[in-house]
């Protein structure tokens, strides 16, 4: 299968530095039996980043640095049969570090997604246009993923046109970050699918993030991080008796329209399910939701 085809994807974290090596080997091995069995086409490992110059807001989880998700991908997770697609923050590198480490990258047989600063108030060394042609220049037959963020959109617009500026720099394939309302998702989908229609051009693939929320903190966590969650979808989340199985089938139930609306229209839309918690009822919902979300893209 193609990157730009990509349908069904999963996405983890690493471990944090500070873990033992033997306890990352452990949190490897786990993984690696839970993610061999799993109806996806690649797995996806992210890069943590301090997001806290993109607000004023307490953050509430303190941030701890993780392995360098390229490491922990292939070193840690080497036996894992899917392709893998690995995100780097590039904020803090130098054009010849990100060089070196998309090399790496390439010579594994991965894809990358690049990932800029999380705001304008935060000192960078290399900025993320800069990295995407660093890629081109240097690695251009490395597959390239971008970012898609509806929240953004539904703030000040224009996402549609900053997706489409990435294809022009290589992107292939487009990651929303996790997606809770439906209403701001389908804008900037249809907002992209017109601008798309009156140039002339192919909608690129879109993978929707899932990711089940088993508590309140873990809601608070995502309002902190800009995932927008609806007033009237809190509320609900909140007030059920089990909040991950109520989470997972409002994500679901989501997804699904969302996919309808992309089906009609003829734009390629996937999933991609992420378990970002270390709470093991999260972990296993996670993997309930791959599994319902590959029944319904095999009906569709």
């Amino acid at each position: 299968m193609a990157w730009n085809d990509l349908g069904l994807t999963y996405g983890i974290t690493p471990p944090k530095l500070s873990t033992s090596e033997e306890r990352r080997r452990e949190i490897a091995r786990l993984q690696s039996e839970r993610i061999a069995g799993l109806p996806v086409d690649a797995l996806i490992v992210y890069d943590l980043q301090d997001e806290s110059s993109r607000t004023g807001v307490p953050r509430p989880f303190p941030f701890l640095q993780a392995i360098d998700p390229l490491d922990y991908a292939y070193t840690y997770l080497g036996s894992v049969p899917q392709k893998k697609v690995v995100y780097r923050s590039v904020s803090g590198m130098t054009r010849s570090s990100l060089v070196a480490w998309l090399e790496r990258l390439a010579d594994a047989g991965g894809a990358a997604v690049l990932v800029g600063a999380p705001s304008k108030a935060q000192a960078v060394s290399l900025r993320l246009e800069e990295a995407y042609r660093a890629r081109s220049e240097a690695v251009p037959d490395l597959p390239l993923g971008g970012v898609l963020i509806a929240e953004r959109h539904e703030a000040r617009g224009g996402e549609d046109e900053r997706v489409l500026h990435k294809v022009e720099l290589g992107c292939q394939f487009f990651i929303s970050q996790a997606v809770y309302s439906v209403a701001a998702s389908k804008n900037l989908l249809s907002d992209l699918y017109y601008r798309c229609l009156a140039t002339g051009r192919e909608c690129p693939r879109v993978l929707v993030t899932l990711s089940p929320c088993g508590s309140k903190k873990t809601l608070e966590f995502m309002a902190w991080l800009g995932v927008s969650v609806p007033r009237w979808l809190q509320n609900e989340l909140l007030h059920a008796g089990d909040i991950l199985e109520k989470s997972v089938e409002l994500a679901l139930t989501g997804f699904a329209e969302l996919h309808d609306f992309a089906r009609e229209k003829g734009i390629p839309l996937g999933c991609n399910v992420e378990s970002v918690s270390l709470h093991k009822p999260e972990i296993e919902a996670s993997v309930e939701m791959v599994h319902r979300i590959a029944q319904l893209l095999a009906r569709k």
